[in-house]
């Protein structure tokens, strides 16, 4: 910057930043950002598919139809989910259990799709695995029933009014302590000689943990590749470097990149209003769509101590977190270029839909930050947004005027804010 116009913008600055002090209440404690956020409106990223998570009736009992409102329905005090797991049991006679919270979100816009935990008991054996010899595996003999196994999940689905998006092959193959194993190499066949039968975008590998030498066969095989429509993770304990994927930006073209299930920081009891704890949750969903480049974001369980929505059906502030993606990040949205870590313990993404720019700025400080945000290739007028701090839950604030493509934001400490300008 040019030394003769460094001083009329730090007597800008240091106005603004007394005006903040004021509009924000005696004590308050800011700093002046570094770094301005850059959004480049033009530079598109990944389509985002959308947020949700997990519903398992037969091992925690069915969403109540007021918690899926709560769930997917995207008004006051509502989380805005758009995309439902569910659980594929192996005995048939269970499928029903999955209809009634399935058709909800199904009516709300959201996606549904499902993963299996074991084959039907038949099709299974057991075999020693590194000494377990009670260690659980997909016989061989029965890949080709097993694929009809899936066919019959999605054709029962179907006949009773939810069409899945996709079905997954296995849940977490590589973490089968309860339930079952498979190879990476059993995973590659299965996937080369049979998944191409099934009547649904086919989900895998679903690794617990984001390993890739249970993905890279797939990817590396033209056969299982052309199988394989949407490549699904999840993320437990998956440190932040090895959320890229060199080899699907390589060989992955038209296939979609999903995280499908985690929970984090923990699953401890009660855990879900622990503040600032439940910040990480905004931040490591910011990881998983700027790092990771995932097009989905889906929790464990919807409803859990520890998870969006508490036992009682009230929103957590996890599940505030979560919201301030999936109620305004909506399905189709695109993820645009953004200044992803402008300043210490500050974390920014960007996405634009429905002539729409929508921005998740989180601090995680313990200072208030006031921060410059730059539109480029787009514009704007006005700017809304929605704060959830230690003591504000998704609480509106006041709208913002942009000036010359430009506006200027309060991030309090320890929380996250989500702009939107109507383009």
């Amino acid at each position: 910057m040019m030394s003769s116009v460094k001083k009329p913008i730090c007597v800008l600055l240091i106005c603004f930043t007394m005006l903040s002090v004021m509009l924000t209440g005696p004590g308050a404690t800011e700093v002046l950002a570094a770094s301005d956020v850059t959004v480049n409106v033009s530079a598109e990223k990944q389509v985002i598919r959308g947020f949700g998570g997990m519903n398992h009736p037969a091992w925690i009992g069915d969403l109540t139809a007021a918690q899926r409102e709560t769930a997917f329905g995207n008004g006051q005090n509502q989380l805005g989910f758009s995309i439902l797991r569910i659980h594929i049991d192996e005995n048939r006679n269970n499928w029903y259990r999955e209809l009634e919270t399935a058709k909800s979100a199904i009516k709300h816009g959201a996606i549904v799709f499902a993963s299996p935990w074991n084959p039907p008991s038949g099709m299974v054996e057991t075999f020693n695995r590194n000494g377990d010899t009670s260690a659980k595996r997909l016989r061989y003999d029965k890949y080709a029933a097993y694929a009809q196994h899936l066919n019959d999940f999605v054709t029962y689905m179907k006949n009773n009014g939810v069409n899945l998006y996709a079905i997954s092959v296995q849940n977490e193959p590589d973490y089968a302590h309860e339930w079952t194993w498979w190879t990476p190499q059993e995973i590659l066949r299965f996937m080369r000689e049979n998944a191409g039968s099934i009547n649904a975008r086919v989900i895998a590998p679903e690794s617990f943990q984001y390993f890739k030498n249970i993905s890279d066969p797939i990817l590396n095989d033209p056969q299982a590749l052309r199988n394989m429509d949407i490549l699904g993770t999840h993320l437990y304990g998956t440190q932040i470097s090895q959320f890229p994927y060199p080899l699907f930006k390589q060989k992955g073209a038209g296939k979609e990149l999903w995280m499908t299930e985690v929970y984090y920081p923990n699953s401890d009891n009660n855990s879900a209003d622990r503040w600032p704890e439940a910040l990480g949750v905004s931040e490591h969903i910011h990881h998983s769509m700027v790092e990771g480049d995932f097009q989905s974001y889906v929790w464990w369980y919807i409803r859990r101590s520890y998870g969006p929505m508490k036992e009682d059906g009230t929103i957590s502030k996890r599940g505030y977190n979560m919201a301030h993606f999936s109620k305004f990040v909506r399905p189709g949205y695109v993820r645009v270029d953004a200044t992803k870590n402008p300043n210490a313990n500050v974390y920014v993404s960007a996405y634009k839909g429905d002539n729409k720019v929508v921005i998740v700025a989180i601090n995680k400080n313990n200072t208030g930050v006031n921060q410059n945000f730059v539109l480029q290739n787009g514009s704007a007028s006005q700017v809304s947004r929605w704060i959830t701090s230690g003591s504000s839950n998704l609480q509106p604030g006041t709208n913002l005027n942009v000036t010359d493509n430009h506006f200027w934001a309060h991030l309090p400490a320890q929380s996250v804010t989500t702009f939107v300008a109507n383009r």
